[in-house]
């Protein structure tokens, strides 16, 4: 059931339903999307952040819990991403790309703040197991 209402296209994954997980601090709920794991056990997700179009509703990814999740952020602007959850900071160039892999146990927000910060930043997605 969980495969035939996935999609994943070249690590791209495309909203369907309204429906999300609230996080303080975070806008409202978006469009919740159900992530496969491809052949080789890694769950794709992608997050695009685009410093012109401000979020207005964050996308939540439901993946297998416990599967490998290789999340790519995407940045018009140099920023950098937190994954507060996991204490995690990445920083992306501009018009490039970062890639994080963790095993998906716990809900995690994906945050784009300031090169540099730390702490707060702007909700773009959230990753959330399920069995």
């Amino acid at each position: 059931m969980r495969r035939a209402a996935g999609l994943m296209l070249a690590g791209v994954l495309v909203a369907t339903t309204a429906c999300g997980v609230p996080v303080a601090g975070a806008g409202p709920a978006g469009p919740t999307t159900v992530a496969t794991a491809g052949a080789d056990g890694m769950t794709p997700v992608r997050f695009d952040h685009r410093s012109t179009e401000p979020v207005e509703a964050v996308p939540t990814v439901i993946v297998p819990r416990g599967t490998t999740v290789v999340l790519t952020v995407g940045s018009d602007v140099a920023r950098r991403v937190l994954i507060p959850e996991q204490g995690r900071r990445v920083d992306v160039t501009a018009g490039g790309t970062v890639t994080v892999r963790f095993i998906a146990l716990g809900t995690l927000s994906v945050r784009v703040t300031e090169p540099g910060e730390d702490r707060g930043g702007t909700i773009i997605g959230r990753v959330q197991p399920r069995h």
